[in-house]
């Protein structure tokens, strides 16, 4: 099978030494080149999300004739086969702290088989080696650098934000986990962000609610959707970001599941983020 190959982007693996991990990087840049300095989103979970996002943003600027701007992306994913081997990985990379999932997740802890809480040194591996050679391929716009997750890399979105405004003004938070640690992500003070920060959260209606409405069925788990309150945490965090100063979109998208939530919100977030 010949293999893709999309514009304007490049792949390389990458040794973490804050981690020891191997990554899988993909940087794509704007399709029309710029000499000027342009934003960069990265995007976790790289693998399963670059390609959608950077479509997103390259169909909408060009059926705008420009009114999306030119924004680079760079993909990271843990270089592990997909399955059981990458559902480990992401327990490990995206969770901030060790916690003994209990209740209704109780049953998951047979998946975390790579360790957990590791969110720290993989971030440290996105900011002082990952995107330093970025840096080195693209001229990058340091005051709109931003992060980007969904459900678990949604969570690892939100606490980099959160800890590392030095580094991420920008972040794209879809469906975020924030029910890990027992939600202390939403219990915990958010401190006031610098000026120009910006924050999208978003969470969809069928997430919360009926059933029989769930897609697939095979998340029609009501005790772990109770425990998880994907839309009232999502909505709360919005708030909070808010009151911190920042610059927030919080959408709950009807008609979305957790599963079909991605590509709606990517659309939502490029232009609020990129659009002029």
């Amino acid at each position: 099978m010949a293999e893709l190959r999309v514009a304007n982007s490049e792949t390389w693996t990458h040794s973490s030494t804050a981690n020891g991990e191997r990554y899988r990087v993909t940087l794509t840049t704007p399709m029309f080149p710029t000499k000027d300095p342009v934003p960069l989103l990265v995007v976790l979970d790289g693998d399963t999300m670059i390609l959608t996002a950077t479509e997103v943003a390259r169909s909408i600027s060009v059926s705008t004739m420009g009114a999306l701007g030119p924004v680079a992306m760079v993909g990271i994913m843990a270089d592990e086969p997909l399955g059981l081997e990458y559902i480990g990985a992401r327990f490990r990379d995206f969770t901030p702290v060790e916690w003994t999932l209990h209740g209704p997740f109780g049953n998951d802890n047979a998946m975390v088989s790579k360790g957990m809480g590791g969110a720290a040194s993989f971030v440290a591996t996105i900011v002082d080696e990952i995107i330093p050679q970025v840096r080195g391929r693209v001229s990058v716009d340091e005051s709109h650098v931003g992060i980007c997750g969904w459900s678990l890399s949604g969570l690892c979105a939100a606490w980099a934000w959160r800890e590392r405004p030095d580094a991420f003004a920008d972040l794209v938070a879809i469906s975020p986990s924030l029910w890990w640690s027992d939600a202390s992500m939403v219990r915990e003070p958010l401190p006031e962000r610098p000026a120009g920060h910006r924050a999208v959260i978003t969470a969809g209606e069928h997430e919360e609610g009926d059933l029989s409405l769930v897609w697939p069925q095979l998340f029609a788990n009501g005790p772990q959707r109770e425990m998880a309150a994907m839309v009232r945490n999502a909505v709360a965090f919005g708030e909070m970001t808010r009151a911190a100063g920042a610059d927030t979109l919080c959408a709950v998208l009807p008609g979305e599941h957790h599963i079909t939530l991605a590509p709606a919100s990517l659309t939502r977030a490029l232009v609020h983020l990129y659009g002029k």
